[in-house]
Order: structure tokens, then sequence, then C-alpha cells
């Protein structure tokens, strides 16, 4: 494979011949999804950088290579409905754990509330405290529901799946601020490699024309 490489960096025309290496070879969700959007001259300059780095550390010895072949890949996997988490999935346990905790607390607040001789002050202080865990409880009912229906915790919607202009220029404005506080860390290479990688997928999703 490394072969293959160093024939395809001698001519780096074959913009889908580039990919498909990179497929076979490559680790980065995020580059793969960059190259998948089509060529253009931000995702060119990328899968040239990406393939001859990976051509570099195959040209490195290594005790077992001639042992370990590289195996070929596997098939894509097909795409199917989404199903729900198992019942035992970490993000539903954990939310569903919560949701517990806070129903239980509330319920043992309740039944201090007719406690003979409770202060009034404490009486006060557990009627904020019930409505304050009544509030939580409905937020980590929709954690729950959001959970079933997607798998995952809520959060920010990955840059690929992004599709607003607005949504896209102010995540790149943020990402901006994040590189350039990252190229002062060396330590963060690993940090400002996925940065940049963003960075390329949101321009070129800004500007799908540009070659």
């Amino acid at each position: 494979m490394s072969a293959d490489l160093t024939t395809w960096l001698g001519a780096p025309d074959d913009f889908a011949a580039g990919v498909a290496l990179y497929a076979q070879l490559g680790t980065s969700s995020t580059y793969k999804q960059l190259f998948a959007l089509g060529e253009t001259g931000y995702s060119r300059g990328v899968l040239r950088r990406e393939l001859q780095a990976l051509a570099d550390v195959a040209l490195e010895p290594t005790p077992a290579a001639a042992a370990n072949p590289v195996p070929a890949p596997a098939a894509p996997p097909v795409a199917t409905a989404p199903t729900p988490p198992p019942t035992d999935a970490p993000a539903l346990l954990q939310v569903r754990q919560q949701l517990k905790a806070a129903r239980d607390e509330r319920s043992q607040l309740h039944a201090q509330l007719t406690a003979p001789r409770l202060r009034k002050a404490d009486r006060c202080t557990m009627v904020h405290r019930i409505a304050d865990l009544t509030d939580l409880v409905q937020e980590l009912q929709h954690q729950e529901a959001h959970v079933l229906e997607h798998g995952r915790l809520p959060g920010p919607v990955s840059t690929a799946d992004l599709v607003d202009r607005e949504q896209l220029v102010h995540r790149r404005n943020n990402l901006r601020s994040q590189r350039s506080r990252l190229r002062k860390k060396p330590d963060r290479a690993a940090d400002l490699q996925v940065v940049e990688a963003e960075l390329a997928l949101i321009e070129t999703k800004l500007n799908p024309s540009q070659s």
C-alpha cells in the first residue's frame, strides 16, 4: 500500500483515487467527511497532506511488518434506521439514575413538610427545594427522551450535520479563536489538527463551488 501512496503522491491529480486510499488507511472521521463532500481547493490540500503523512509513517521500519500484513478494508456498513439504545447504555443509565435520585429526594421532602414542630423557615426551604427538584425532573425527562430517540445525550450538532449558513459561520468564528490559542501551545498539536480539520470542513460547506 505504501507503493500506491508513493505513486499517487507523485501525480496527485486523481482526487477520487486519493480519497479511496485515505478511506483504507486514514483514521480521521472528520477528514473522511470532508473528502466525501467532493473536490475543492481545501479538500485537495488536506488530502495531499494527510496521505503524505501516512506515506512517511509507512516508510518507517517495523519488526512485525512482514508478519502482519495490512488486512483488506471491511465493507462499509449498510445504513439502517436508528434503533433505541439498550437499557444498560451508559447515557441512559446516567439519566435514569439522576432522575430516580431527584424523585426520591422530592418524595422525602414532601413527607417531611407535615412533620410536627417544623419551623416555618425550614418549611419554606423545603418548598423551594421541591420546586427546584420538579424543574430538574422535567429536564431529566427531556434528556431521557432525547437519549431514547438519538442514542446520546443532548449536545451541539456535529459540523458534518450543520446546514444552516449562519450557524456554520458562527462555529467557524469560534474555531478560529480556538485555533489562535492552540497555535501558542505546542503540546496541543493534536487538538490543533482537529480544529483545522473542522475549519476546512466548514469552509467547504460554506463555499462548495470553490476550487
